[in-house]
């Protein structure tokens, strides 16, 4: 009678051990299972000429995802590279001494939802593979070479990550930091790039200076007073792009200043000297 009922408990239990993953499209690399890992996803093996900008698109996820999922830190890939492609968010594995509210702030989620997409009653241990659902921004290593100088010199007013919103008064994430300075101020390039946005954007930037570095990296300088480069135009570090206002969805005078790597909004301060 004892092993007769250990079974049952066997046979219940064991299908809650396993999450069947989504399966990959019929293009490119043969679907694989993961059978350990609790959220959807699909397994990817990468093929000759396949680039991850590619596979992001063909699976309908952002590239910084893929990226936080399997540890990369380039978009380096070769042929044979398998990849855990996530569905609706990322696979973080715990680091010594990470907790869960830093690991839900470095992701712009709650830690409320972090534990509860993850069914967590205690702190996760260190080789732990979390899932983040629908993360806000997602923490990336720099690649070499990477660095940025201040744009302006002022006081951070708002910084990097959750906040109230200063006009809507409702929670929201900000997607990069807020430099107090004089209307006017002289906005220089945190590093060389061309410029690929400059005028008036209607997302509440008010006038907005875009520039790309070329190595996954872009860098945003919004609510400008006046414009002084063009799109197509290459600019050092340190030359003057614009100079600071108070255009858009703003408050009073500052610079907003943002940093992209690969599409997705990071924290500007460790990028800063």
């Amino acid at each position: 009678m004892n092993n007769l009922w250990l079974l049952a408990v066997l046979a219940l239990c064991l299908p809650l051990l396993f999450v069947p993953l989504a399966s990959a499209p019929e293009r490119g690399g043969p679907a694989q299972t993961l059978p350990n890992l609790s959220f959807q996803a699909s397994a990817y093996q990468v093929r000759a000429g396949d680039t991850l900008s590619a596979i992001a698109a063909r699976f309908g996820v952002p590239v910084a995802w893929i990226m936080a999922s399997n540890d990369l830190s380039s978009t380096t890939i070769y042929p044979g590279q398998q990849l855990v492609i996530p569905k609706g968010g990322v696979l973080h594995t715990v680091k010594p001494g990470e907790t869960l509210s830093a690991i839900a702030q470095a992701y712009g989620v709650s830690p409320e939802a972090l534990r509860a997409a993850n069914n967590l009653a205690a702190e996760p241990k260190p080789g732990t593979k979390l899932f983040v659902p629908e993360p806000k921004t997602v923490p990336l290593p720099s690649p070499r070479g990477a660095a940025f100088q201040w744009p302006v010199r002022g006081t951070i007013s708002s910084g990097f990550g959750p906040r109230i919103h200063p006009v809507y008064n409702v929670p929201s994430f900000h997607t990069g930091i807020d430099l107090a300075v004089p209307e006017g101020t002289p906005v220089r390039a945190a590093a060389a790039g061309t410029v690929t946005f400059a005028g008036w954007h209607d997302s509440g930037f008010g006038l907005l200076v875009v520039l790309d570095h070329g190595n996954g990296y872009e860098t945003y300088y919004a609510h400008l007073s006046r414009v002084l480069v063009a799109v197509g135009q290459y600019v050092q570090a340190g030359e003057t792009l614009a100079l600071s206002g108070n255009t858009g969805l703003s408050t009073g005078p500052h610079l907003h200043f943002e940093v992209r790597y690969l599409g997705t909004p990071v924290d500007p301060r460790p990028l800063l000297p």
